[in-house]
């Protein structure tokens, strides 16, 4: 049940393995695939090389580890190989279709399932799934359906425009499944400034730091993007999980200090702060352009508490100090997320402990199975959510198809 990555995939490994088993993904909206187009803005970031344990969150982050071995990214790079969508990765690891298209993934997926015969069905939601002594009855927006086995791949809350629901968590819920909270990860981080509008639109390589009060909680080096709000880009979505985490329980302060200069030292950017007081002719309105984004450098010196009309010769050497340490640690107070409606991930879910990490297999149900993000599993910023979908949904055709066997 679910029409996004993890099922379809899941659907595709069903049919490899055993053509003659019929298999139906059931899709609530009228057509599958939407969260996966809006991957990587578009272009897939189908996966990450460097997938492991320690890239992932959740209850028991050492559920992931039987999936990533026996899916890891070389496999998912091979199966969209297979399937018509090369792949590459790039220095950082992670890995996009040489296309860089995401429809081009979702469409191959799909021509896949047609091929092998898997049978789509949208515009079936799914209101309850009832165990009978011989497999399970499915309640629909379309009417009741039989099956010997079930796989629940329905996603998470995060982006209830592009499809996100709680429609999975309830499911099993019904079923015995805990549910741990929720919150949004891999988002935009809400802050307090006066001067955030005025370099609101701008982009910066920067190293982004999380503190909760003293203590430094997250880090993370990349593209920040500033805007009225707060921060975003991909240095804010790599530390956005700690703010979410922060924002439910809200005990104490979060504070985002942002290093604009994060291959200089203090030091130099002291020295050159100092150095160019000696700029003739120029005033504070260009004393850190050339060395900054001009409008960011502007901000800086605005706050700082300096005038834009004062001379460079008249900065003082600790108003030089002061602007070193504001380039160095630009510190604005968090104020939370924008929330799981405008989260790529959601972070919490249903309780691994209820599945069996080699197969996905429920310990409380027989014959039903669940992957993907309905689970309590998330992956950092960087493709590895797509590859834990990728590779739970292995593992659960994996295991099904084991219990047809009678294995399980």
């Amino acid at each position: 049940m679910g029409g996004g990555a993890a099922g379809l995939s899941a659907a595709v490994f069903l049919k490899r393995e055993c053509p003659a088993l019929s298999v139906t993904v059931l899709e609530r909206a009228p057509r599958v695939g939407r969260k996966l187009l809006a991957t990587g803005n578009g272009t897939c970031n189908i996966s990450n090389i460097h997938a492991a344990p320690a890239y992932y969150h959740g209850g028991d982050v050492s559920f992931v580890k039987p999936a990533l071995e026996a899916f890891p990214p070389t496999a998912a790079m091979a199966f969209f190989a297979e399937i018509g969508v090369v792949c590459r990765p790039r220095e950082d690891g992670r890995v996009y279709p040489l296309c860089e298209q995401a429809a081009a993934v979702l469409s191959q997926l799909r021509a896949e399932c047609a091929a092998r015969g898997v049978e789509e069905v949208t515009e079936a939601a799914v209101s309850a799934v009832r165990p009978q002594k011989h497999g399970f009855l499915l309640e629909t927006a379309g009417g009741v359906l039989a099956a010997d086995q079930v796989l629940v791949t329905a996603g998470g809350a995060a982006s209830p425009s592009l499809g996100g629901v709680t429609d999975g968590y309830a499911l099993l819920a019904a079923l015995g499944h805990e549910k741990t909270p929720l919150f949004p990860a891999v988002t935009q981080i809400a802050a307090d400034s006066e001067f955030l509008r005025a370099v609101k639109g701008l982009r910066a390589d920067v190293r982004l730091t999380l503190r909760h009060g003293a203590r430094q909680v997250a880090e993370s080096v990349g593209e920040l993007l500033f805007c009225d709000y707060g921060l975003s880009g991909p240095a804010a979505f790599a530390v956005s999980r700690a703010v979410g985490d922060w924002e439910r329980k809200k005990q104490g302060e979060m504070t985002a200090v942002v290093d604009l200069l994060p291959d200089w030292t203090t030091e130099a950017v002291r020295e050159e702060i100092l150095r160019r007081r000696a700029l003739k002719g120029r005033t504070t309105e260009e004393f850190l352009t050339g060395l900054l984004n001009k409008r960011i450098g502007q901000t800086v010196v605005r706050a700082c508490g300096l005038s834009l009309t004062q001379t460079a010769e008249s900065v003082t050497p600790s108003e030089a100090a002061a602007i070193a340490a504001m380039i160095k640690g630009w510190a604005f107070a968090v104020s939370g997320t924008k929330g799981l409606a405008a989260a790529q991930v959601t972070a919490g879910g249903t309780a691994t402990a209820g599945f069996d990490p080699q197969t996905m297999a429920s310990r409380r149900v027989k014959g039903l199975y669940a992957a993907g993000e309905v689970l309590d599993i998330d992956g950092d910023c960087g493709g590895f959510n797509l590859q834990w979908a990728w590779s739970s949904a292995y593992v659960a055709a994996k295991g099904i198809l084991a219990e047809r066997r009678g294995g399980v």
